[in-house]
């Protein structure tokens, strides 16, 4: 059971951290890149929910993995599994704000924007809230990312044959 739990928990973390990579250095830039502008934002809008699904389903089934697998070791001490859990906690946290605060408000705004001529002063003002709001899940899908590369070192460097 034990080795279940970890293969469950190791799959979870790297399916997670995997489809961060995929999606922001390759998927992204790519629909950017060959269709329009408009066309390419509505596909990034009708992935994001299932890329977000991706995060919660990876990050609860890891966190369940790895509590459950610290609880049969029998031993509720250490600092690998406790760093691990709250990395886990911390990752989660900011995927969930990412995914139910962030993206709503810059679905908002960008629904506002196709409201209103490029040359207003008023898109101009939207365009600039969008970027920020932009730049905000930018930076936290790359803590997310960076956060379970961690865990994965974590887990490398106190693995024990």
């Amino acid at each position: 059971m034990q080795t279940f739990l970890r293969f469950l928990f190791l799959l979870s973390i790297t399916f997670w951290i995997g489809s961060i990579f995929f999606f922001s250095l390759i998927t992204a830039p790519s629909i950017f890149k060959v269709l329009p502008r408009e066309t390419a934002g509505d596909l990034i809008s009708d992935i994001f929910p299932k890329y977000y699904l991706i995060a919660y389903v990876c990050g609860g089934v890891a966190l369940i993995a790895l509590i459950l697998s610290w609880v049969m070791e029998n031993t509720l001490s250490g600092i690998s599994n406790s760093l691990r859990i709250v990395i886990l906690v911390i990752m989660l946290g900011l995927a969930a704000f990412a995914g139910t605060v962030i993206r709503p408000q810059a679905l908002e705004v960008r629904s506002e924007m196709r409201d209103l001529s490029e040359d207003s002063s008023r898109y101009q003002e939207i365009q600039t809230s969008f970027s920020k709001l932009h730049k905000q899940s930018v930076i936290i899908n790359s803590i997310v990312f960076l956060l379970g590369i961690a865990i994965v070192f974590i887990t490398a460097y106190n693995y024990k044959e």
